[in-house]
């Protein structure tokens, strides 16, 4: 949900546990812990693991560190994706960040009210994707493009290559499955993603 940087996604909590040392699942318990948190530049990914060396390089606690960098990311969440738009319980928390109780916390104490974490935090979107399918298969009375659940068992490649029909020397990337093309995009002009309506912009429009 953030356009403007990738700091906040899990992969960048993930790579931050790493370099500590730390269990991801532990992060959030750890960072409870601390008593004096640090200020971390959190609007950019860089910025951040570089402010966050600094840091430890002057003597901070790692709890400390790790609870500035929740402070952060809530930051950068709230400014960036919220954009100053007025909040109002009840306030639901999703995804797979949504696991880190320092964030969950964090957020809490900034908003001033309770963050409900769901059962199924990690795959709210999977599942209401599957409720939309199903409501919109019911409406129309069509069939659905779902390819079955040996869909994993299927053998996928990504393929890339550049193309020079024009000035825009277009880096075009392509989804194969089991051999058979599926999805094309990256083609400004649309010269090959045409050819696949639900690929035009990405691989996240490709029916299953």
């Amino acid at each position: 949900m953030n356009t403007v940087c990738a700091a906040g996604t899990g992969s960048f909590l993930d790579h931050q546990a790493e370099r500590l040392n730390i269990d991801i699942e532990d992060f959030g318990k750890f960072a409870l812990l601390s008593k004096d948190p640090v200020r971390i530049a959190g609007r950019c990914t860089v910025f951040a693991e570089s402010d966050m060396i600094h840091k430890a390089q002057m003597g901070a606690r790692k709890e400390d560190i790790l609870m500035g960098l929740c402070e952060a990311l809530v930051r950068n969440y709230l400014n960036n994706v919220a954009r100053g738009k007025s909040l109002y319980p009840k306030f639901v928390f999703q995804g797979g960040v949504s696991d880190n109780i320092g964030i969950v916390k964090t957020f809490e104490k900034v908003i001033g009210n309770e963050v409900l974490v769901p059962k199924n935090n990690k795959i709210m979107g999977a599942i209401g994707v599957a409720i939309i399918s199903k409501e919109f298969v019911k409406k129309e009375k069509t069939k659905t493009k779902f390819k079955g659940f040996d869909v994993s068992k299927r053998e996928y490649e990504t393929k890339v290559f550049y193309c020079d029909k024009c000035a825009n020397n277009c880096e075009v990337y392509e989804i194969l499955e089991n051999g058979e093309s599926i999805a094309i995009w990256g083609d400004r002009c649309g010269r090959y993603s045409e050819k696949f309506p639900y690929s035009k912009t990405g691989i996240g429009k490709i029916p299953i």
